[in-house]
């Protein structure tokens, strides 16, 4: 009889035992699941705030400033040329006159948004293939801000040439014909960073602000008359879709 109540008190005994064990274990479970749902939910929300400031970075600023200066390619281009020419003919007044016709928005290529995601870890939880995209579209913004850097140095170079005196010596002529040979093929370089990060912007579904835009044509009033500023084939004029 004893020997029975015994049995009876060890089976209650581990019955207990594994009721309160699956309680446990559920709820170490349901703890860990609930933060790593947390986590998930954060990441999210610091993946989507991400994508939206580099998207911000693109639509007004560096999307803009590319498309501007596709804008005033073929006039830049077309007056650097009339430059080149004057020079060769050693007329310092017609020289001067080209020089004042060129002129160069001041600008920055910036990668701050992208950087941002990389040092805080974010860009690791963003979609793989996106997450491409951008550092496709990112990856021509140092040569663009070197580019420009160098443009500016070379404009620099031809708005030191005297407004006085008679024809081109040879020294003067060499250095007007280097300026405007290095402007000519920066340009190019340029023209062809501009349309492949407006091309990858397009593809992301990143649109230009208009407001934007319209500032930066604004800093280019040489080239009124000029301008090409149609270039839907590459970009939609529109700012970014908001995310959901």
């Amino acid at each position: 009889m004893t020997r029975r109540a015994e049995k009876r008190h060890l089976f209650s005994d581990w019955r207990d035992f594994a009721r309160e064990y699956a309680i446990i274990v559920l709820g170490v479970l349901t703890a860990l699941f609930a933060q790593q749902a947390a986590q998930s939910f954060d990441w999210r929300q610091k993946v989507e705030a991400a994508l939206g400031d580099m998207d911000q970075e693109l639509s007004n600023g560096d999307g803009p400033q590319a498309y501007v200066r596709l804008a005033i390619y073929r006039c830049l281009d077309s007056r650097l040329r009339q430059l080149r020419d004057s020079a060769e003919e050693g007329d310092r007044t017609a020289v001067r006159r080209g020089i004042a016709g060129i002129d160069l928005p001041l600008r920055n290529y910036n990668s701050f948004a992208r950087e941002a995601a990389n040092s805080a870890d974010i860009a690791a939880h963003m979609p793989s293939d996106r997450m491409f995209e951008y550092r496709i579209v990112y990856s021509l913004m140092p040569e663009l801000d070197e580019l420009h850097r160098k443009e500016l140095n070379d404009l620099a170079q031809l708005r030191s040439l005297p407004g006085t005196g008679g024809p081109l010596d040879q020294e003067e002529k060499r250095a007007v014909l280097a300026a405007t040979e290095n402007l000519i093929l920066d340009n190019n370089r340029v023209k062809r960073a501009s349309s492949f990060t407006l091309r990858h912007m397009r593809d992301l579904g990143v649109g230009i602000d208009r407001a934007q835009l319209q500032h930066n044509f604004a800093d280019v009033p040489v080239y009124d008359g000029c301008l090409t500023r149609e270039i839907k084939p590459l970009i939609d004029l529109t700012p970014p879709t908001s995310r959901s």
